[in-house]
């Protein structure tokens, strides 16, 4: 844990523009999502397909921000090794 916090403190420009576009992602994805379930009027046979894509947008963003995160230790680990 304290290396994480460690890297996380050195982190390199080039990082922390990857850290804030994939949280603007993630925010993207959910905002979509809670869009969709708005405008997509009552549930039923013809919008379930929209129904389901809203539920993807909403679980979708965890994930990403998991990937996200693994691979921005991983650069930044490799950075740091040169």
């Amino acid at each position: 844990m304290k290396k994480f916090l460690r890297t996380f403190k050195d982190i390199s420009p080039a990082g922390l523009r990857a850290v804030r576009a994939i949280l603007a992602l993630c925010c993207l994805m959910a905002f979509a999502g809670f869009v969709l379930c708005l405008f997509a009027g009552e549930p039923g046979v013809r919008n379930h397909s929209t129904y389901q894509l809203a539920k993807a947008l909403a679980d979708t963003p965890a994930g990403v921000l998991l990937i996200g995160g693994i691979g921005l230790i991983v650069f930044e680990s490799s950075q740091q090794g040169r």
